[in-house]
């Protein structure tokens, strides 16, 4: 009877494919958009399309924002509301209007209401409500409202619930889910990723469309947080199941009901389960009453530059049997499932696809936001059929999880290798050749960062260890915090780093911290430091300054607080140690053309340090250092002036003491000609030096600036392997770091991509044989 019944559904829609057979119907009939929604509307019998993120890159034609897809018909239709008629027909590309800002908005330049294309991203954020026939989505904070049959969308005004109210879809959850409880006419929320818990996850909410209204769903036990996990409704047992998703460092198979009644999360324990994945669908076949789970994705642990860090599974469909808490393999599509899906990548995206009364189900093929093509597939799923082989083969006992491996694991860079011989570490220190630039060697190097990337490195003198965050956009993305044990000459990694999907490699995150409570620091300039009053490292992250541990090698939820009275801006707010606490040399919050100084205080806050005389520096993007010089209490200054204004050589001081900033006019400052001048300095207290991390050129050799604290006066010298520091170019390199080690008199320095011989060197100046001569 069932088989009989898929038949004749086949015919009503003129499919040529079999059961479980998939057919490619359209080839980016919908136009550009990275992760659509994509709902069935039983009142339409149509399939609907919305949105997807379009960049504002994309300068060419494209459909509507909402398409439906005519499954008897296999076309689709653009759905443009009332008023818009003049923009384009039924079919193809229609007039695309700008809004007035970049930021979220509820209508165009015309005053179309629809949602601003740049934040269309839906990822699971949305859902049909049964009980009304409408589409709900969380986007950027607000829950809007689509209605398919009066073509409209409007935004609740709904106060706000698991994220705050956001102008970027960027700056707030992503990765989330919405599911409908037609038991309490709800919308369910989990996971995701993006706000100011503990753990970055608004854990579980519902949303009541009566009400207009979100409440946190306070349950006893609920899933770990996750990423790119749908949920589905069982009828049957009027259970929401999830399945798997992405932990951002650890992938998951696990079944876990939420039962609408009791409104309580259970874990269940099948006998298999599918393997570990993320970014599937999980959709509810109406005529069998069956849950299917299609697609999803995998981890990859490539350490090359930009690597893609996930990858598309082999194509399965399986059922997952509520009542009876058993999965089923239909099918595994080694070749012949939606032939994109391995091929176009989408591996870090949500899958898009819904079913019909039919059973009959759309997947749209993955896409980008600045125009890679959908495909777009048919397949009338039959749930009745069960590959029993299948299962047992491609299976997993409940509860398996699955990690990236390599340098990617903590345990990787102390298995396998040779014990530690601090004697002999130390003695390699110890006969460092004065003033020349020695590399130093480890067994193993934290080979997942893939690149360079824009950071300092500090040193923890408490436990005589380097601390480097690294990051960089288009180098590495993990929340990991590198550690050198120095007495051990040992690299370690504090935790398994977790990535943040289709963020990898971009300058922006979701939210400030990661699952684990670490942040994404991508570039981190000279916003982080070691504070030895605090024995924290310091972060500014945003509009929070965040706690590093180096004992625990974790973040503390409890130690991290808002309210900077500064300008918080990594790429300018500049941290430097000295004996009473970290000090931030940063723009004001009043008028960012003017700059001041502040100490934190105990970490509880910061404190602004009163200064008379000369105004402070502005503090410049890779352009500027700030050195403490323990001899005179003072901090010291250079950046790069706008042009015409400074030498940029001139140095700054101001006296801790007193708060006096003098500019100090040291001789030969002139001489120093640079479109960005230098971002790391270090203070050298037995010579009486500053060196900075920079290369000049002068009668054809490159040598390193110093300032002479005595003689107020610019030096240079040639360093023996020095030619690291800006790859054997005049300049810096915005991959360095520098770090003065007091107790062995040795500056270290890094270069953010750690992963190979000569990205940790280590120097001894001698100020006594230094070949230095004044800068002329």
């Amino acid at each position: 009877m069932r088989t009989a019944t898929l038949l004749a559904c086949l015919l009503l829609h003129g499919a040529a494919s079999a059961a479980n057979d998939w057919v490619k119907v359209s080839e980016n009939a919908i136009g550009p958009g990275f992760s659509p929604g994509l709902v069935w509307s039983p009142e339409l019998k149509r399939f609907v399309l919305f949105c997807g993120a379009v960049s504002h890159h994309f300068k060419g034609e494209r459909p509507y924002d909402v398409m439906s897809f005519d499954p008897a018909a296999r076309a689709w239709r653009n759905e443009l509301p009332k008023g818009a008629e003049t923009r384009g027909g039924e079919t193809g590309n229609v007039k695309d209007v700008e809004f007035k800002s970049p930021y979220f908005a509820m209508s165009d330049a015309e005053g179309l209401v629809r949602p601003n294309r740049r934040h269309m991203c839906m990822w699971h954020h949305y859902a049909l409500a049964p009980w009304d026939g409408k589409v709900y989505a969380l986007l950027c904070g607000r829950v809007l409202c689509y209605d398919p049959g009066e073509r409209t969308w409007r935004d609740t005004q709904a106060a706000p619930g698991p994220m705050p109210i956001t102008q970027h879809h960027r700056e707030g959850l992503s990765w989330s889910a919405l599911c409908a409880d037609p038991v309490n006419r709800e919308l369910l929320l989990f996971g995701g990723c993006g706000v100011l818990t503990e753990n970055g996850s608004p854990g579980t909410w519902a949303y009541s469309p009566e009400k207009n209204a979100w409440r946190k769903i306070e349950a006893k036990t609920e899933p770990p947080p996750r990423a790119l996990s749908p949920m589905a409704f069982d009828p049957a047992t009027k259970k929401i199941v999830l399945f798997g998703g992405d932990g951002l460092d650890t992938l998951y198979a696990d079944t876990w009901a939420y039962d609408c009644a009791t409104r309580a999360w259970e874990e269940r324990k099948p006998p298999l389960s599918p393997s570990p994945r993320f970014g599937h669908a999980l959709l509810r076949l109406p005529r069998s009453g069956k849950l299917v789970l299609l697609g999803g994705k995998a981890y990859t642990s490539s350490t090359s530059y930009c690597a893609t860090l996930y990858k598309p599974l082999p194509f399965e469909a399986w059922t997952y049997d509520v009542a009876a808490n058993e999965w089923k393999l239909i099918r595994r599509y080694d070749k012949d499932g939606p032939a994109d899906y391995r091929e176009r990548g989408g591996a870090d995206s949500a899958a898009v696809a819904a079913a019909s009364d039919d059973d009959l189900v759309l997947w749209i093929g993955a896409g980008t936001e600045k125009g890679s093509a959908h495909s777009e597939w048919l397949c009338p799923l039959d749930a009745s059929t069960a590959d029993a082989e299948g299962t047992s083969k491609h299976g997993v006992r409940p509860g398996t999880l699955e990690h990236r491996t390599g340098s990617f694991d903590p345990e990787w860079y102390t298995k396998d290798v040779p014990p530690p011989d601090p004697a002999a570490t130390e003695a390699v220190l110890k006969g460092l050749k004065p003033n020349a630039w020695t590399p130093l060697q480890c067994p193993r190097w934290p080979e997942n960062r893939q690149g360079g990337g824009w950071s300092t490195v500090t040193l923890d003198p408490d436990r005589t260890q380097l601390l480097h965050m690294g990051g960089g956009h288009s180098s590495y993305f993990g929340n990991d915090v590198a550690h050198y044990d120095i007495a051990a000459g040992r690299w370690t990694i504090a935790c398994r780093p977790q990535f943040a999907l289709e963020y990898n490699y971009d300058l922006s995150g979701p939210g400030l911290w990661a699952f684990n409570g670490a942040p994404w620091g991508n570039h981190n300039y000279q916003a982080y430091e070691y504070d030895p009053t605090i024995q924290r490292l310091v972060y500014i992250k945003g509009h929070m300054t965040l706690f590093y541990d180096p004992a625990t090698r974790t973040w503390p939820f409890a130690e991290k607080f808002a309210d900077l009275p500064f300008h918080p801006s990594k790429y300018t707010n500049y941290l430097c140690a000295t004996p009473q606490g970290v000090v931030c040399w940063a723009q004001t919050r009043q008028r960012q053309s003017v700059t001041g100084l502040w100490r934190l205080k105990a970490g509880k806050n910061w404190e602004e340090l009163k200064t008379s005389g000369e105004p402070l520096p502005m503090t410049v993007c890779d352009g500027s250092t700030l050195a403490y010089d323990s001899r005179r209490n003072r901090l010291l200054f250079t950046t790069t002036p706008e042009k015409g204004n400074e030498a940029v050589g001139q140095m700054w001081a101001c006296d801790l003491t007193t708060g006096a900033v003098t500019k100090l006019d040291p001789a030969g400052r002139e001489a120093i000609a640079a479109k960005r001048f230098a971002r790391e300095a270090v203070y050298l207290p037995k010579g009486d030096l500053v060196m900075l991390g920079y290369l000049l050129e002068r009668e054809g050799k490159l040598v390193v600036p110093f300032y002479d604290g005595a003689g107020n006066r610019w030096l240079g010298a040639p360093m023996a392997g020095a030619d690291f520091i800006n790859a054997g170019k005049a300049g810096s390199s915005v991959d360095l770091g520098l770090a003065y080690d007091a107790a062995r008199d040795v500056v270290w320095a890094t270069l953010c991509n750690l992963s190979r011989q000569g990205a940790l060197q280590a120097v001894r100046v001698d100020a006594t044989t230094l070949d230095a001569t004044p800068l002329r």
